[in-house]
C-alpha cells in the first residue's frame, strides 16, 4: 500500500511541477502583453494617431528618385515603373539603376524547377 502512496505522490508532485511551469509561463505571456499595449498607447498618445481602416494610407515619394531615361524594349513599362519604385522603397535614394534587362538564359527557372523537384518524394 505504501508503493501506491508513493506512486501517487510522484505524480502528484510531477502534475505540480507541470503546473506551475505554465502558470510561470501565462505570467509571462500576460506581462508581454501588457507591456505592449502600454508602448502602442505611448505611441499613440505621442502625436501619431494610428490610421483609420477607412482612410488611406499615403507615403511621401521623394521627387528626387532615380530614374533612369533608357528603357529596354523587351520591358513592358509598368514592370519598368515596379522595378524603379520597387529599388526606390526599399533602398531609397542613395541607390540608382543603372540598367534593367531581362535574363538571358533560363538558369533561374532551371533552378526553381530543381528545388520543386529535390523538394518531392519519389518511390
Amino acid at each position: 500500500m505504501s508503493i501506491l502512496f508513493a506512486a501517487a505522490a510522484e505524480v502528484l508532485k510531477f502534475e505540480t511541477a507541470v503546473l506551475l511551469l505554465v502558470i510561470a509561463g501565462l505570467l509571462i505571456l500576460a506581462k508581454i502583453v501588457s507591456d505592449l499595449r502600454a508602448e502602442v498607447r505611448s505611441l499613440r498618445a505621442g502625436g501619431v494617431p494610428a490610421p483609420k481602416p477607412s482612410e488611406p494610407v499615403s507615403v511621401p515619394v521623394a521627387a528626387s528618385a532615380p530614374v533612369p531615361t533608357e528603357t529596354s524594349g523587351e520591358i513592358p513599362a509598368d514592370v519598368y515603373a515596379a522595378i524603379v519604385s520597387a529599388v526606390h522603397f526599399t533602398l531609397g535614394d542613395t541607390h540608382q539603376i543603372v540598367s534593367v534587362s531581362p535574363a538571358e538564359s533560363l538558369m533561374w527557372s532551371r533552378e526553381g524547377r530543381r528545388s520543386i523537384f529535390r523538394s518531392h518524394n519519389f518511390r
